[in-house]
């Protein structure tokens, strides 16, 4: 999958930050209950590092958090995925597990490999973490070491179990995720920035990572409108999507210019 890059907040990535940690899903989550909606990228150092909001024991661990949430999350407001990943967050934090898998797949190319692997389990299916290596070394072939293979697998597990499609502590079995009306606006736009349209953003990856089936995602996306979250019309055989809520003029524009 090409993934574009700035202005809107996707990342050039060679790994992600998965080859450290999972998607630090606990750790946003303090710091969406701890922190205002209205915030800037300056805040996230101080608030981290500084103030210790997350907890950490040393120095060291507060900077190796700001990190690797910059890198699986961006941490920057003035950013599309980040600014409306952290507005929805605050607006529904129920859905926040699944916004924040959204936006780590579409930051993050080890994860975004490793559901290639997710998808092919029947739901009720037990994962074997060593298939997930042997995956991972199949799309990353000889960067890293059994050890770190192992450590790896471990990470996108524990995402993909947070995100909803795995469930079980030391077992992990397949299931299917559940889709929240304001985690699937969300996805829709973020596939929608990657240019996906119409038909091919319903059925496209995006959906998968929220909705196990098309019923259900255009379920929750009428919500969504209802919410006025996102603007869906269909005749015709025709599907249109616009994101007026979540998107600044310029974006707009942007977005415009470049199709």
């Amino acid at each position: 999958m090409m993934i574009p890059t700035n202005p809107f907040g996707f990342s050039d990535a060679v790994l992600g930050a998965h080859a450290a940690r999972s998607m630090m899903f606990l750790e946003m989550g303090t710091l969406v209950r701890s922190l205002p909606p209205a915030i800037s990228k300056d805040d996230f150092p101080k608030a981290i590092v500084t103030e210790n909001i997350l907890g950490k024991p040393t120095q060291s661990s507060r900077k190796k958090s700001l990190r690797h949430l910059g890198e699986l999350y961006g941490l920057d407001p003035t950013k599309t995925l980040f600014r409306v990943l952290w507005m929805l967050g605050h607006s529904d934090p129920d859905s926040l597990a699944q916004l924040c898998l959204v936006c780590a797949y579409a930051r993050d190319p080890m994860l975004r490999h490793s559901f290639e692997f997710i998808r092919t389990l029947h739901p009720g299916e037990v994962l074997i973490r060593t298939k997930m290596e042997e995956h991972l070394e199949a799309g990353f072939p000889g960067r890293f070491r059994p050890a770190m293979k192992k450590s790896m697998a471990q990470n996108v597990i524990t995402t993909w179990t947070y995100g909803g499609h795995l469930i079980g502590r030391v077992k992990k079995i397949r299931r299917l995720p559940e889709p929240h009306p304001v985690s699937a606006a969300y996805a829709m736009l973020v596939g929608y920035l990657t240019g996906l349209r119409g038909e091919r953003l319903l059925d496209s990856t995006f959906a998968a990572l929220v909705a196990s089936q098309r019923s259900q995602l255009e379920a929750a996306l009428s919500l969504a409108v209802a919410k006025g979250l996102l603007s869906l019309k269909k005749a015709a055989g025709i599907v249109e999507f616009d994101f007026p809520f979540f998107l600044t003029p310029k974006e707009q524009a942007l977005i415009h210019e470049s199709h």
